[in-house]
């Protein structure tokens, strides 16, 4: 490992902070500020300790901070179980990509192999790091020479000396004196589950934070088995044209037999017996977006395995791709439409909503796909496309989900169309202004139901813990509150049979 000023007395206490700012934050539910605030740490940390050390980060931590921090931000403006989990994951995947080391220059450069490659790499950093951190810093004889230049590992060394110690006098003294033993029982009367629950969460969490902030920071890179492709399992052109014609064979086939079915919508599926809205939708809009994925994956491991040893063959590969893609175009529009069908019969849900999401993020990743990888700048399309996942993220930071759900499916109540409000009160602190806003727009029955729901949310009252405080959760409170009489009578309205 790298020897610089001062890594394990910095990275461990770092680690600690993490560690213990976990157990007195995160252990308190549902995420509001404390969520934001141990994200937000984590985010500040790896550059800080970098600037410490005269160190670089990989080169793309500046461009991931801002939609990590908005992420993080998101925790206190939304409510929504699902995209809290996003954006979590979001914040904790660029926090990884911050520290994450490859063989190019930086983020911008790395292939999606590398970045693979390094994630992983990273993660055995996180799980066994911190003992090699220990280890090589705190107990070996290099360290004794800098004594006094480093104290935390001599008091480290000196504490764990001790402890024996004190526990063998401590019990002795205990023995030979009652008021003693009483004191020691007076000093030491804990929770002991407590306890270990306590130094469970943040020992465990500082012992990644460690492994985590040494692999990204001080340890030594691993390279990446760069010749793995040329020597073991590169093709040319043949083998490649091969897979990618007979792929296309099969989507020009799909699409031409299925083009009836496809974009013939509600008369199509009037026209045909036995096919019903949920059946004509369901069926096909999570198979295609499925395609998608599995699409942008195989053009992806095409590329990387062909040796591009002539220009024709690189003209060809992107012939063929360039088709795969515009059949995959034809193929995702149906899915879109099949999903706009499943709305308009049935309204919208959180699943999909977000799966409508994940079908933009793979238009927006294969459309990129086409202005880096087949234009010859493949080293582009992994940084490009985590930025096109993040704007997903974001945007439905933006659209609020929940609230939206609840806003398109009030307003088919008020057309007369089928509404679930048992669906409705399941959904988070959110949509609950847009739900009391469109209770006139609803049956009375349905009404009801949604009202009973509202009074019990705030028959709680507002969580007394700081830091599960949230934007969202604040407002639906108000607006309950503002609105206890018309809530009130509407649940009385009429008697709901149980």
């Amino acid at each position: 490992m790298d020897r610089i000023p001062l890594p394990a007395s910095l990275l461990i206490a770092g680690a600690l902070a993490l560690g213990i700012s976990a157990d007195l934050l995160l252990r308190s539910f549902p995420p509001g500020v404390n969520y934001s605030v141990w994200l937000l740490l984590l985010i500040a940390l790896p550059p800080f300790i970098a600037h410490r050390l005269d160190h670089s980060l990989v080169g793309g931590w500046k461009l991931l901070a801002a939609p990590a921090a908005l992420c993080t931000l998101s925790l206190l403006w939304r409510d929504s179980p699902v995209l809290c989990l996003i954006n979590t994951a979001g914040a904790l995947c660029a926090c990884a990509l911050m520290t994450t080391r490859t063989a190019s220059r930086g983020l911008r450069e790395s292939t999606f192999f590398e970045l693979v490659h390094g994630m992983l790499v990273h993660a055995v950093h996180a799980t066994a790091g911190a003992g090699c951190l220990i280890a090589r810093e705190l107990f070996s004889g290099n360290a004794g020479e800098k004594r006094g230049k480093r104290a935390l590992p001599s008091l480290l060394r000196g504490l764990a000396v001790a402890v024996p110690f004190l526990l063998l006098f401590g019990s002795l003294f205990a023995a030979a004196d009652a008021s003693f033993e009483h004191f020691v029982r007076r000093l030491f009367n804990f929770d002991l589950s407590s306890i270990f629950l306590h130094l469970l969460v943040a020992g465990s969490v500082a012992w990644v934070a460690a492994g985590f902030l040494r692999g990204g920071l001080v340890a030594e890179e691993v390279p990446a088995p760069a010749t793995l492709r040329e020597s073991f399992i590169s093709l040319g052109i043949i083998e490649v044209g091969v897979l990618l014609g007979l792929i296309d064979a099969l989507f020009l086939l799909f699409v031409v037999l299925q083009i009836p079915y496809l974009f013939g919508g509600a008369t199509t599926v009037a026209a045909t017996a036995s096919l019903t809205f949920a059946g004509y939708a369901r069926r096909g809009f999570f198979e295609l977006t499925a395609v998608g994925c599995c699409t942008i994956m195989t053009l992806l491991l095409a590329d990387w395995i062909l040796r591009k040893d002539s220009r024709r063959s690189e003209i060809l590969f992107r012939s063929l791709a360039g088709v795969n893609l515009l059949l995959l175009g034809a193929i995702m529009a149906s899915a879109w439409q099949r999903l706009l069908l499943y709305q308009e019969a049935y309204g919208l849900t959180e699943a999909r909503l977000y799966a409508a999401a994940a079908l933009t993020g793979v238009g927006l990743v294969a459309i990129w796909f086409a202005l880096s990888v087949l234009t010859g700048r493949r080293g582009r399309f992994a940084f490009g496309s985590i930025i096109a996942a993040y704007a997903v993220v974001l945007a439905l930071d933006v659209i609020n989900p929940d609230a939206l759900i609840a806003r398109i499916d009030l307003t088919r109540g008020s057309e007369g169309k089928p509404v679930d409000p048992v669906y409705l009160t399941t959904l988070s602190a959110d949509a609950t202004p847009e739900l009391i806003a469109g209770l006139p727009l609803l049956p009375a029955r349905d009404g009801a139901l949604i009202s009973r729901e509202m009074i019990r949310r705030n028959a709680g009252g507002e969580a007394p813990d700081w830091r599960t405080w949230n934007l969202a959760r604040k407002r639906s409170a108000a607006a309950i509150q503002g609105h206890m009489n018309s809530l009130v009578t509407s649940a009385n309205a009429i008697s709901l049979t149980q």
